[in-house]
């Protein structure tokens, strides 16, 4: 199997737990549900500011998916975004199941990560 054959694969797992993160989020437990209410709320601001970059995250995906040379600084950069909104998000629980997607998803994001600035894959963005 070619690398620009893994590459793509990769990206398509990215963007399944994507999905399956956002699915789990809205059908976690009632403890959970519970906990997270009574530590404190988000504010509307942090949410639509997650909501557009979810919405660009999943843009980036696609331009890696295509080979755009776009993506890769566009991915870069919203990997960086997605560090600065977890660290202000503050403390909340979340189910284990859930728990385990997020730490794929980040590894998968490392993983692109790696291919886009190591490999030779780099190469198919500079056309």
């Amino acid at each position: 199997m070619n690398l620009k054959n893994i590459f793509k694969k990769l990206v398509l797992v990215d963007f399944s737990l994507l999905v399956l993160i956002i699915v789990f989020s809205v059908f976690q437990s009632e403890a959970v549900l519970y906990f997270n209410q009574q530590i404190g709320q988000v504010s509307d601001m942090f949410v639509t500011l997650s909501l557009i970059t979810l919405v660009a995250y999943a843009i980036s995906l696609y331009f890696l998916y295509k080979f755009k040379p776009i993506g890769k600084p566009f991915y870069f950069i919203l990997f960086i975004i997605g560090i600065i909104l977890n660290l202000i998000s503050g403390s909340f629980a979340m189910d284990p199941f859930y728990h385990i997607l997020d730490g794929l998803s980040w590894a998968t994001s490392g993983a692109i990560l790696v291919l886009l600035y190591f490999s030779p894959i780099k190469k198919e963005f500079d056309k």
